[in-house]
């Protein structure tokens, strides 16, 4: 008798959690596409030129970090890397000022190989996607991970990943608003 009870007790408690997380995941998606949707956007790009000369950083393919602003307030930012075996992006999103949702799409270079089929190098202008990832926070916590596809450099760990991005998108944050300033 406990053991049904307590399967019973486990069964709606799992049910009422994942419901709640559907709930957030639903909310936080319908304050990302009304930020997707924005088109009055006034828009902060820096280019590689900016990494080099003020950071000194250099990446293979480049890198460019763009924030939107609406009416003064961060809602978007777009970091692009192009590094040795492909692409990264990460776009992160915020409603009052918080970190609601990070998207990161991977893209690799096509192989090229010869007539044996041995890979023989890269081809530059072929990416193939390789991973997304969606993060969903709330209160500055990840509460929700999806994923498809297999991370290149991968450090999956909820927590590590969780802090990653939390302080990439306070790192972002603040060279766009040094940049803002000059």
């Amino acid at each position: 008798m406990k053991t049904k009870l307590f399967l019973l007790t486990f069964l709606t408690l799992t049910t009422l959690l994942f419901g709640q997380t559907a709930e957030k995941i639903a909310a936080v998606r319908k304050k990302v596409e009304a930020i997707n949707t924005e088109k009055s956007y006034q828009v902060k790009k820096l280019d590689s030129d900016y990494f080099v000369n003020v950071n000194n950083e250099t990446a293979d393919g480049g890198q460019e970090l763009s924030g939107y602003y609406k009416n003064g307030k961060l809602k978007k930012i777009i970091y692009s890397v192009g590094i040795s075996y492909g692409m990264k992006t990460c776009e992160y999103f915020f409603s009052n000022d918080e970190l609601i949702f990070v998207f990161e799409k991977q893209d690799q270079f096509a192989a090229i190989n010869d007539q044996s089929n041995q890979g023989t190098g890269l081809d530059h202008t072929k990416l193939t996607s390789v991973y997304t990832g969606r993060f969903y926070f709330e209160n500055s916590k990840l509460f929700s991970i999806k994923q498809t596809g297999k991370e290149i450099s991968n450090k999956m760990y909820k927590k590590s990943k969780e802090a990653e991005l939390l302080k990439d998108s306070k790192v972002f944050r603040a060279e766009l608003e040094k940049a803002k300033s000059k």
